[in-house]
């Protein structure tokens, strides 16, 4: 029996192995994760807006002013019809929010969208939905972009 005892030693030890490994990965995975968390909680949340890409304005009012013309205007430039274009009061203070619902041919439409996207100071379609329409598309969109004063 002497010579066997070496052997379910060695048998004991191999199935204690196989747990002892998977409980090394998670200690490798909880460390990286907590390094992770570490380095997460010391960085800086970064601005919502260059200064450059924000609407000079006054005042919220001012900023739904100023961005409305600049709608009205991409919209008369491309030979989109503005149907609503209604301020949302309640956007928080760094950002103004409109209503947006325009129509026109297709080709128009989607051009105004890519405008609009593209302009300076940023101008972003938070949420939008384009729908046939009697002689071409809708757009129906939410815009907001940064303003200071």
């Amino acid at each position: 029996m002497t010579p066997r005892l070496p052997l379910i030693a060695a048998g004991v030890a191999a199935l204690l192995a196989i747990p002892a490994y998977g409980a090394l990965g998670d200690l490798a995975a909880a460390r990286a994760a907590r390094n992770a968390a570490r380095i997460d909680a010391g960085a800086t949340i970064p601005p919502l807006a260059t200064a450059d890409s924000a609407f000079p304005a006054d005042s919220a009012a001012d900023a739904r002013a100023r961005l409305g013309a600049l709608v009205r205007a991409d919209a008369a430039r491309g030979g989109v019809l503005i149907e609503t274009l209604a301020p949302d009061p309640a956007a928080p203070a760094p950002l103004t929010q409109l209503s947006l619902r325009a129509s026109g041919t297709e080709k128009a439409v989607v051009a105004f969208a890519d405008t609009l996207e593209r302009t300076h100071p940023a101008i972003r379609m938070r949420a939008w939905r384009l729908t046939s329409a009697p002689g071409g598309v809708r757009l129906d969109a939410t815009l907001v972009a940064p303003w200071r004063g």
